[in-house]
């Protein structure tokens, strides 16, 4: 039953708030900003952290990296990331909803392009993703209402969360073949 009101509640956070910014595939000359959204529990977190903003550099496009953080933090542990960039599960509202001056830059501002590499498919990362102001989206897992206009998916038989540096080259390399 909770469920059920959560879902409605849900439903009309996302119309409030979901884009209409029209989505397709972009060629890289046409991308200039992009918006990465990422775990901080990947392995080899700070591997693919650099392997975006290298990215970023090599090809001249203003990235931005948003971390959602849902681990139990002990008192004596530190953030890894910063604060104004990271979404912790304590900012959260009872929906799911993560704090709106968080994800400001994704939900307010327009950008070229959105890349998510989290991999499950929690309301959270429907939130963003649905209203993410991006003319260009990329995820690993597909939502109701077809969000991204490109899914690229990990090896089934391996663990998952071990593909998401491969996963983003493989997003790059598509990015780069689109004429």
């Amino acid at each position: 039953m909770f469920d059920k009101i959560k879902n409605i509640f849900r439903k009309r956070k996302l119309a409030k708030f979901i884009s209409s910014e029209p989505t397709g595939l972009l060629p890289m000359r046409e991308i200039t900003t992009a918006n990465v959204v990422m775990d901080v529990e990947e392995p080899r977190f700070d591997q693919l952290r650099a392997d975006i903003l290298e990215w970023g550099r090599k090809t001249g496009v203003k990235v931005n990296i948003y971390f959602f953080d849902f681990r139990r933090l002990d008192k004596e542990e530190l953030l890894i990331t910063s604060i104004q960039t990271t979404i912790l599960k304590k900012e959260l509202d009872w929906i799911g909803t993560p704090d709106l001056s968080k994800v400001i830059g994704l939900v307010g501002e327009k950008s070229d392009l959105f890349i998510s590499l989290i991999d499950n498919g929690d309301f959270p990362i429907e939130f963003v993703s649905k209203c993410a102001k991006a003319r260009f989206k990329i995820g690993r897992r597909s939502f109701p209402g077809h969000v991204y206009d490109l899914v690229i998916t990990g090896n089934q038989t391996e663990d998952l969360r071990s593909d998401s540096r491969r996963i983003f080259e493989a997003m790059t390399d598509f990015i780069n073949r689109i004429g």
